[in-house]
This record gives structure tokens, C-alpha cells and sequence, in this order.
């Protein structure tokens, strides 16, 4: 009865391309983005009337929560973009 051996041989880039701390933030920011443009969206068309809130106001948070949601979502990918103009 002898010990088997095993030798695996791990590229480099492989762990370093699955946990890369950028990566994390470019999904939290596109997390954060969708998030914003689903709550203007259900201030603008699925608030419930029985809350006391103007009208006004309600539409006024609603479209500028959804256009933050907008602008985020492209400033970021409009950022990824440059940064892989610059890698190459």
C-alpha cells in the first residue's frame, strides 16, 4: 500500500482573473445602477396610493432615481471600456 502523489499544476493568472478585486466592483456597481433605475421605476409606476406622498414629489424622485440609475450604468461601461482600450 503506497501513497499516490498528485501533482496539479495551477496557471497563474487563474486564481488571481477569478477573484479580481476590480471585477467585484464594476458587478457591485452595475448591481447598484440597476438597483437605483428599479426604484425610480416603481416610485414612477408602482407606488402604492394608500402611502402619503405628492404626486409631485413621487414623480420628481422617481425620474431622477431612474436617470442616476442611467448615468451610473453608463459612466461605468464607458470606464470599462477605456480601461480595456488601455490593456491592450
Amino acid at each position: 500500500m503506497g501513497v499516490d502523489t498528485v501533482c496539479v499544476q495551477i496557471e497563474p493568472n487563474a486564481v488571481t482573473s477569478a477573484m479580481d478585486p476590480s471585477k467585484i466592483f464594476v458587478y457591485f456597481g452595475y448591481a447598484m445602477s440597476g438597483l437605483f433605475m428599479l426604484m425610480g421605476g416603481y416610485l414612477l409606476f408602482f407606488f402604492p396610493p394608500e402611502f402619503k406622498l405628492s404626486e409631485k414629489f413621487r414623480v420628481m424622485f422617481g425620474v431622477v432615481l431612474l436617470l442616476y440609475g442611467i448615468y451610473r450604468a453608463v459612466s461605468l461601461r464607458l470606464k470599462q471600456r477605456q480601461q480595456e482600450d488601455e490593456e491592450r
